[in-house]
């Protein structure tokens, strides 16, 4: 970030090395030992970022916007085969929407782009061209990246769907039904108490039946809209559409 004077984020925490032979974690730092130094060159940086820091998508599609294309094909045709060289072959080519002048791989064991150790991945489809194993949770237009903590891992392993599953077993379904329909219902109201609103009922459930929908359809722009329709009805009054100009929120 520093060398290329990326304007991004800071990733939440920062790596450096130090003089001691511990790996030590304090105020958003994580100081390595001096063997997890890199070598001061774009693929030695990258290699570290990757094994150590995981994925940050913004930092590399900046960087690689700043690299160009030359670069990264002197890194891959270096190590045509190695792992890493690979994916970051496989990100700059996703990233971009650009294909490099490079030939497809032909060695080198399949591995994955996320590195499953360190972030939340996908189901797993291999990438050929790279020997890679593209586990990305998303598309280059929007791919949310979550790192693996000790408290999402306990999470995980406490099976919470089962669980839900188990405990709604002997409810009936008419019970059930009314439930979820009150629980919406009584979401949708304290939606619009937060902004100090106080929309008619019909508004309310129109909101509710958005909200009962989720996750049925694929969200893309087509559906933003037609569930802006749902929650607001009457749109007499309304320019209907993404928002082009200021509004009060």
């Amino acid at each position: 970030i520093d060398a290329y004077k990326l304007a991004v984020p800071l990733p939440r925490i920062l790596s450096a090395t130090g003089e001691h032979h511990r790996i030590t974690e304090r105020d958003g730092w994580r100081i390595m030992t001096p063997r997890h130094a890199p070598q001061p060159t774009l693929e030695g940086h990258l290699t570290f970022a990757l094994k150590y820091e995981g994925l940050d998508l913004a930092v590399l599609k900046r960087l690689f916007l700043e690299t160009g294309p030359a670069a990264i094909e002197a890194l891959v045709r270096k190590s045509p085969t190695g792992s890493y060289a690979r994916r970051i072959w496989f990100l700059y080519e996703w990233l971009n929407g650009t294909r490099l002048d490079l030939p497809d791989a032909t060695a080198g064991r399949y591995v994955p782009v996320v590195d499953p150790g360190l972030q939340w991945a996908a189901q797993e489809k291999t990438a050929p061209r790279y020997r890679v194993k593209d586990n990305l949770p998303g598309t280059p237009d929007f791919c949310p990246l979550v790192f693996r903590t000790e408290v999402l891992d306990q999470f995980t392993g406490l099976d919470l769907p089962r669980r839900a599953q188990d405990i709604i077993a002997g409810v009936s379904r008419d019970l059930l039904a009314r439930t979820a329909a009150f629980l919406l219902l009584k979401d949708s109201r304290s939606s619009y108490a937060i902004e100090g609103e106080l929309p008619p009922q019909d508004r309310i459930q129109r909101w509710g039946r958005a909200i009962g929908e989720a996750g049925r359809q694929p969200l893309d722009r087509d559906e933003l809209l037609r569930l802006q329709r749902v929650v607001l009805g009457d749109a007499r009054f309304v320019k209907l559409g993404f928002r082009l100009e200021g509004g009060f929120i």
